[in-house]
């Protein structure tokens, strides 16, 4: 697997990295260095890395997560814009330190693999938050809010790992909606079509491909 290959391609494979699958999904959208980015989170999961004590456990690696790029880096929320497209561009994210919570949440995810910690995403009604799976119950953190301990409300079957293609499917709900309400509707529409190179169940496939048909009918 190369960081350079596109979207389509990436999607095809069973585990993609989730940041890079982001990276590609944004790259379809805009240029930007990609290089670069994956620069930038090796560096973090290096700092997180030196700052984990050797057997310190899951909740010295949670605090870690937090304190590291919640704490020193102040990663959270864009609470002022919340919806513009920029904070579901990883690469924008990194550098404005602002976001929706599921494009932190990769931040999160990517730093803390590069430092062997078991971080996964966790999408919830309503927010997107992360868990260290190495606890029982999983520990789960809210990048939104600045890596803060939450905890959870939903049923425990809800907490679980999500996978790289789920991220990147509600990752691609969010840009549409953001690109529907700015009139950017070309924009929308490449959105909606990256959703069909997904592995989707029928029903979903049908859903979504109706709704690209919807999108396309606005520009006649």
């Amino acid at each position: 697997m190369r960081p350079d290959e596109d979207f389509e391609t990436l999607a095809t494979y069973p585990d993609p990295p989730v940041e890079e699958l982001a990276l590609a999904l944004a790259a379809e959208l805009r240029e930007l260095d990609r290089d670069a980015t994956l620069g930038r989170l090796d560096e973090l999961g290096e700092q997180l890395m030196a700052l984990v004590d050797a057997g310190g456990g899951p909740e010295m690696e949670a605090w870690a997560c937090a304190e590291l790029l919640g704490g020193r880096h102040g990663l959270a929320g864009d609470r002022d814009d919340y919806d513009n497209p920029d904070n579901s561009m990883l690469d924008l994210v990194l550098e404005r330190r602002r976001g929706l919570p599921i494009a932190l949440s990769v931040v999160y995810v990517a730093a803390a693999r590069r430092a062997g910690i078991p971080l996964a995403g966790v999408g919830l009604p309503g927010h997107f938050v992360v868990a260290h799976f190495g606890a029982s119950p999983p520990l789960v953190l809210d990048p939104f809010g600045g890596g803060t301990r939450v905890e959870v409300q939903a049923p425990p079957r809800l907490v679980r790992p999500w996978s790289p293609h789920e991220t990147a499917l509600r990752m691609l709900n969010n840009l549409i909606a953001a690109y529907t309400k700015r009139a950017r509707i070309g924009d929308a529409i490449v959105a909606a079509r990256l959703r069909l190179v997904l592995p989707l169940p029928e029903a979903e496939r049908a859903r979504v491909a109706q709704e690209l048909v919807s999108l396309e009918a606005r520009l006649n």
